[in-house]
């Protein structure tokens, strides 16, 4: 009897692991399809996703057709195949920061369960998926979570590789699977995905005076494991673009990081507020992390605690350091805030009497105030994206284009355009290509341009003056679709007494139909039948 029961303890556990772990996974995902993508970086993202998917070629990143090497692959390969599996919707693009999420969720329950027990598992993993920045981050379509993920998965897993050698179990494969998960997360958002990992575990191990530490972390075979998945894809975009290395080492880390011309400036102390703010109402338990017996050693033997701080801390600072900052960069420091409002929660609890009973009532109203935030600023997110969302547009031109239409979009992308017409080609961008100050400014124009120096076959990017060109000399009856502002039919002739097809709060789209009457009328001269 007594072995049967045995046996069915750990059923139970991993009964009641899974079923956690499954609530967790359904909270995260149940609503991240009500919003429509948000601009710029949702309908950046997914664009360059449907952009890889529609040409055949997810190897390469593309910005309308033209390579766009801002950040690495992964978000991109993963978002590309949720889209061909799950369809072209907004769920669908929001999968990879699900997954992301998640990722982070099971490392970091799988490593306290293990290291500090099941309730303080349990109650990290109910704080965490509650806040309300690791909840919205879950269901926003960018690398920020899906990074965060993998960042938070490596620091665990060397972490419970010096925990394994400490304890005499078998280590070496939980090293070499941190090599391959620092490989990871350098394609989801280049070199933070293994210098911050490697940050905090060095920190840690220095504060334990574990040298040998540093070795196991260390091993030919975990280095190995990071090469074999980090490398190849940079090696392939060399051989193909000359060019790649600098632009997406040099420019896009080292620069964009001591640089301060970038967009986004905040002062030096922006993430503490930001930490506070957004996870909230759970940063209310926090104050007793400032009380000197919270870090006495005999509450953390095994050191777990002042991990949690120094990933914290790492991760802080050096956000802290470059000019430009948003939200989401701060996310990989969730995870051991969760675990270090968990501790407090689980102590405050564990008291005798009546203050236990009093604490307890305190914790759950603390959960249900931070289910009930995160839908209200879910709601309020939703809210937002209607008056910016080409989706009104996308759908009018979905019904009514036909093969062989052309897209024009006037000084101004439309991110997420593209990706509600299901439009399969490049769109023509008319601006003043030639203006020298968009090589010194942070903004899309940049970016398009940047990419078209890859890649000078593909020319979308051109001037008014070739535009009209290009409708003069192309065959009778094309139609081109034109994307702008109320108003452009007054600066552009082409449009001159043409009436919007549709608009929008921010946006109108013509639809121009080059026949015969509207090419002598705009072009001066009789065309040619094409």
């Amino acid at each position: 009897m007594s072995s049967m029961n045995t046996s069915a303890q750990p059923r139970r556990f991993l009964s009641g692991d899974a079923a956690l772990l499954g609530l967790a996974a359904f909270w995260l995902i149940f609503l991240n399809g009500i919003r429509l993508l948000t601009l710029p970086d949702e309908g950046r993202y997914t664009g360059v996703a449907w952009d890889m998917l529609r040409h055949g070629d997810i190897s390469t990143p593309l910005l309308d057709g033209m390579p766009y090497f801002h950040k690495p692959p992964l978000f991109y390969w993963l978002d590309a195949i949720s889209m061909r599996v799950f369809g072209m919707n907004e769920w669908a693009v929001r999968l990879p920061s699900v997954l992301g999420a998640w990722l982070a969720l099971f490392a970091t329950y799988a490593f306290v369960r293990r290291n500090y027990g099941v309730a303080a598992a349990r109650i990290t993993v109910l704080i965490m998926a509650t806040m309300p920045l690791f909840f919205g981050a879950a269901q926003f379509a960018n690398m920020d979570m899906l990074v965060a993920g993998l960042i938070s998965a490596t620091v665990l897993a060397g972490a419970e590789t010096i925990m394994r050698r400490d304890s005499g179990r078998p280590w070496r494969a939980m090293s070499a699977l941190m090599g391959a998960l620092a490989g990871l997360a350098f394609l989801a958002k280049g070199l933070i995905g293994p210098v911050l990992p490697g940050g905090v575990l060095f920190f840690w191990l220095l504060l334990r005076r574990d040298g040998k530490g540093m070795l196991a972390l260390l091993r030919p075979a975990t280095l190995l494991a990071f090469a074999v998945v980090a490398l190849p894809w940079c090696v392939v975009m060399q051989a193909r673009y000359p060019g790649f290395f600098h632009y997406f080492f040099v420019y896009q880390h080292f620069q964009r990081f001591l640089d301060s011309g970038f967009n986004n400036k905040e002062p030096i102390l922006f993430y503490v507020p930001v930490l506070i703010a957004t996870a909230l109402p759970w940063t209310l338990w926090g104050l007793g992390l400032f009380r000197r017996p919270f870090w006495k050693a005999e509450r953390d033997p095994k050191g777990v605690r002042r991990l949690m701080a120094i990933w914290g801390l790492v991760v802080l600072v050096f956000f802290s350091i470059p000019a430009s900052k948003l939200v989401g960069y701060i996310l990989p420091a969730l995870p051991p805030l969760a675990f270090l409002l968990a501790e407090r929660v689980r102590e405050t609890i564990a008291r005798d009497g009546a203050a236990s009973m009093r604490h307890g009532r305190r914790a759950s109203i603390t959960f249900v105030a931070a289910v009930v935030l995160c839908l209200i600023t879910l709601v309020i997110a939703a809210i937002s994206t209607f008056s910016r969302s080409a989706k009104p547009l996308g759908e009018v031109m979905r019904q009514d284009a036909r093969p062989g239409d052309a897209l024009v979009m006037l000084h101004s992308y439309g991110f997420d355009l593209q990706f509600y017409a299901r439009y399969t080609r490049p769109a023509w961008v008319v601006d003043n290509w030639s203006d020298p100050s968009i090589a010194h400014t942070d903004s899309w124009r940049k970016e398009l341009l940047d990419a078209s120096a890859f890649d000078p076959t593909v020319q979308v990017l051109i001037s008014q003056q070739e535009w009209k060109r290009r409708v003069c000399s192309g065959p009778v009856g094309t139609r081109y679709w034109v994307l702008g502002e109320s108003g452009d039919q007054n600066r552009y002739p082409l449009l001159a007494g043409v009436k919007p097809a549709a608009s929008t709060k921010k946006n109108s789209l013509w639809l121009l139909d080059a026949d015969a009457a509207f090419k002598q009328r705009v072009c001066g001269e009789t065309p040619t039948a094409g």
